[in-house]
């Protein structure tokens, strides 16, 4: 079992360092996860140490391919707004 970062990553270095495993890299053109080294955290802390510090909705993936943060979770915005905001700055 491990976690998965997606291209929705922008390698903000937030998760590398907190990472107990040692099991994020970096790649191009985002980080990734070494699958053999994750652990989840088991063990060592009782939540993902990368999800809980990622600040990008969706870049981390559990191991079910399930979003730790999902749309909305951080900014508060829900998903469908978001869409709205996205498609009028994108008309402009």
């Amino acid at each position: 079992m491990a976690v998965k970062i997606i291209e929705s990553c922008v390698n903000c270095f937030a998760c590398e360092p907190v990472c107990p495993s040692k099991a994020i890299y970096e790649a191009k053109p985002h980080f990734l996860v070494d699958a053999k080294k994750c652990t989840e955290c088991e063990g060592d802390f009782p939540v993902h140490q990368c999800a809980s510090i990622c600040p990008i909705e969706g870049a981390i993936l559990d191991s079910l391919g399930v979003a730790f943060n999902p749309p909305g979770s951080l900014t508060g915005i829900p998903p469908e707004k978001m869409a709205e905001a996205m498609a009028e700055l994108q008309s402009h």
